[in-house]
């Protein structure tokens, strides 16, 4: 991908309607309404930049990106109620684009008023749509800090997979701290175009990856997400809690149960090698005990051990009497 193909792009900012929203470039008339939520710590508590300290922060902000639109370098949208009022209520777009590997990473924020409501979700499908049909991106990834559970929950509607933890590689207003990754990828299959590899509803209404075979991720390069064989049943994650003493909700049990599932099927995995004529070993490196054997060798020593006491009564040693 070509970085001036990008730069023409968005040196037009192209805008989008979805069912309930309006996604266009940021103006300066919005200030007021990014002011309203960016300058709350709730808004900020899992994010990278601090809550703005007045409304002039704002502005001076709202100069910054409109001189990157201008330049065709800024990748935000701001998101809108699409309606009469077009109140902001937050921005999504891509924080950074790689363009020597076509992959773009996903940003968003929405005002704490607006939030549970499905408008970051209904945002980032649509920015990934449109970075995967017209920026022809092969990637698109996000990450958030641990304890984003409604970043989380926008990240696995949009249909990414999770890929990992960085562990200590971002900082925010509580110091340094760990992010999770999840992404989605493309894949070109014979005589087709470009597809996701999953079956998630972009759009809301129709699979935009895929259907059919494959949705159920038989087409060759498919990444769908698999459910593990062994299904661990809610009695058995119960009792698991109940020995390691740990209380989990309902959420936090089903990602249990399929991680349970997972090692279970690794081992069924393990199992299906063949060890035909492999002897069983303890140790990766030959570990040999040194034994001997089982006979006395030194035999009774009683005179020689009494001829050290310094009083002896009865072959036994004699000591003074510790009680009355």
């Amino acid at each position: 991908m070509k970085r001036e193909y990008i730069h023409e792009v968005f040196a037009k900012t192209p805008t989008f309607h979805t069912k309930r929203l309006f996604l266009r470039p940021m103006r300066m008339f919005d200030a007021f309404d990014m002011y309203e939520y960016a300058r709350l710590p709730e808004t900020t508590e899992y994010l990278l930049w601090s809550p703005h300290p007045d409304i002039e922060f704002t502005k001076n902000y709202l100069a910054f990106v409109i001189g990157k639109y201008k330049a065709g370098e800024c990748y935000d949208w701001a998101i809108v109620l699409d309606g009469e009022e077009e109140k902001m209520i937050g921005t999504c777009g891509f924080a950074r684009i790689d363009f020597s590997n076509n992959v773009g990473e996903i940003g968003y924020v929405v005002n704490p008023e607006f939030q549970n409501c499905g408008y970051a979700t209904e945002a980032v499908r649509e920015v990934m749509r449109f970075g995967f049909d017209t920026l022809e991106l092969h990637r698109i990834e996000g990450r958030f800090i641990i304890g984003n559970e409604k970043s989380l929950a926008v990240m696995k509607k949009c249909g990414m997979h999770y890929e990992g933890t960085r562990i200590r590689a971002d900082w925010n207003n509580t110091g340094i701290c760990d992010c999770a990754l999840y992404g989605m990828v493309t894949y070109v299959g014979v005589g087709n175009a470009a597809q996701t590899t999953d079956s998630v509803q972009l759009n809301g209404t129709a699979g935009w990856a895929a259907d059919g075979a494959e949705a159920k991720g038989e087409k060759q390069g498919a990444q769908t997400e698999r459910t593990p064989k062994n299904v661990i049943s809610d009695e058995t994650i119960e009792y698991v809690g109940i020995l390691a003493k740990l209380e989990l909700d309902d959420e936090e049990k089903e990602r249990a149960k399929k991680d349970m599932g997972e090692m279970l099927d690794y081992i069924d995995k393990l199992n299906e090698l063949d060890t035909e004529g492999v002897e069983p070993m303890s140790h990766v490196f030959p570990v040999n005990n040194v034994f001997r054997e089982d006979v006395v060798t030194n035999g009774d020593n009683h005179e020689a051990m009494l001829a050290n006491a310094p009083q002896q009564k009865e072959q036994s040693y004699k000591v003074p009497r510790t009680f009355a």
